[in-house]
């Protein structure tokens, strides 16, 4: 985990502002491993970024355990996923 470096040398706020795809980020808020506050940054950072919470006792394992929570998740954010895509190729963003 700590080898994986998006920022490669770079400010990671700047790299994770320039993302321009709708991003759902799932924090987990029993996860000591990727703390929820971590999850929050990340979300506020990412222009498009929506904030899903998992509720599990199971802590970072919860997206193995709880697939049924996380899934409803991913349902709901699809539409807005698919809704922002359309606009943002209307406006002709290139990704």
């Amino acid at each position: 985990m700590d080898s994986h470096d998006i920022a490669q040398g770079q400010d990671y706020k700047s790299v994770l502002q320039s993302i321009k795809q709708p991003a759902l980020i799932v924090a987990i808020d029993s996860d000591i491993l990727y703390p929820p506050i971590e999850q929050q940054e990340v979300a506020d950072l990412i222009p498009n970024a929506q904030l899903g919470w998992l509720k599990s006792i199971y802590g970072h394992d919860a997206f193995f355990i709880d697939t049924e929570a996380l899934s409803k998740l991913l349902i709901n954010f699809r539409p807005a996923f698919t809704l922002l895509l359309i606009i943002q190729l209307a406006l002709g963003y290139q990704f």
